[in-house]
């Protein structure tokens, strides 16, 4: 899904080979990751099916067992994605789905680059998909990602305490945040 066109900018969504998931998986282990995702992002090159399963788990009553829709983030002039969004659960009786970002090459942080990814994202999910309801899950700690989406008007549903098992067995507290088209 090439959406440069979208917001006139250096930055598109695109599918992925096994080589741009490998190159994903080495910019996922800088260890801040795990605490910011809450997840053990340790991945081995080759365990490209087990990193889309672990972008693609979800976690909200509505959500239902389907194929995950995942995208690269590409910054021209860039070849490889620099992070990665993904619509999971897709509940298509509902309308509804889960969405998922993550900018995982530190250079591009606090760029906008994670606000234009999930803005193209979520235009896809309403325009192709004709999705109604979007969620997000997101650790209460991680900041950055709970303004992100609160930017694009996700509201807080409800808190999770003590519900998300963190890579170093410790219980997070998470936010439920949903969008409605």
């Amino acid at each position: 899904m090439n959406s440069e066109k979208d917001l006139g900018s250096e930055i598109f969504l695109d599918s992925m080979e096994d080589a741009h998931i490998q190159h994903l998986i080495r910019l996922a282990q800088d260890p801040t990751l795990a605490d910011l995702m809450g997840w053990d992002t340790c991945f081995e090159d080759h365990e490209t099916a087990a990193f889309i399963e672990a972008i693609s788990l979800f976690a909200f009553p509505y959500s239902r067992a389907s194929k995950p829709v995942v995208f690269g983030i590409y910054v021209k002039p860039q070849i490889q994605p620099i992070g990665y969004v993904v619509l999971k659960g897709l509940n298509m009786d509902l309308f509804t789905a889960e969405v998922g970002i993550a900018i995982l090459d530190r250079k591009y942080w606090s760029q906008g680059i994670g606000k234009q990814s999930l803005q193209l994202i979520m235009n896809y999910g309403v325009k192709e998909l004709r999705l109604r309801t979007l969620a997000a899950a997101t650790l209460v700690t991680n900041k950055r990602s709970v303004q992100l989406f609160q930017k694009l008007g996700f509201k807080v549903r409800e808190t999770w305490y003590r519900s998300w098992p963190m890579p170093n067995g410790e219980l997070a507290d998470m936010l439920w945040l949903e969008w409605t088209a």
